[in-house]
């Protein structure tokens, strides 16, 4: 390689560099401060940035009442969403649910993780749309009864 032609192509990658730096600058400046999924209208549920203040422990049959109250409340939840037919696909503790999990307790604290459980959710009505489709939500029980406190996804 010639020195002008190598001379050249750092010239154009040091070009490159700047546009991409000067792209990713512009596009962070853009971004919305608050990207929190939107809040829930369901009049039980809380704001999606709240942590429960008071979770309680978790009964042993916490992953099946925590499912049921995800698909009691999704209608509500999903808005603008056809929750038609909704079923659970996975139902896990805090503490068994990998990144969701993890989520719960980078967000709230360990404890709110031990006292959680992570509900997937199918809305086979709004299929082939990967997004539209699935929902993910955060329940712990609260004052005696199982409740969503957040809409993950």
């Amino acid at each position: 390689m010639t020195m002008t032609r190598a001379v050249k192509l750092a010239s154009v990658a040091a070009a490159a560099a700047a546009i991409l730096t000067t792209t990713l600058t512009t596009v962070a400046a853009a971004a919305p401060a608050n990207t929190a999924a939107p809040t829930s209208t369901a009049a039980d549920t809380a704001a999606n940035t709240t942590c429960p203040t008071r979770p309680q422990p978790l009964p042993p049959n916490a992953v099946a009442g925590a499912a049921n109250e995800a698909l009691r409340a999704a209608p509500g939840l999903y808005t603008g969403i056809d929750t038609t037919g909704e079923y659970v696909t996975s139902s896990a503790l805090g503490t068994a649910a990998g990144v969701r999990g993890e989520q719960i307790a980078n967000e709230c604290g360990t404890t709110v993780e031990n006292r959680s459980v992570v509900v997937e959710l199918l809305f086979p009505a709004m299929l082939p749309s990967a997004s539209l489709s699935e929902g993910t939500v955060f329940v712990s029980r609260i004052d005696g009864r199982y409740q969503v406190w957040q809409v993950a996804h």
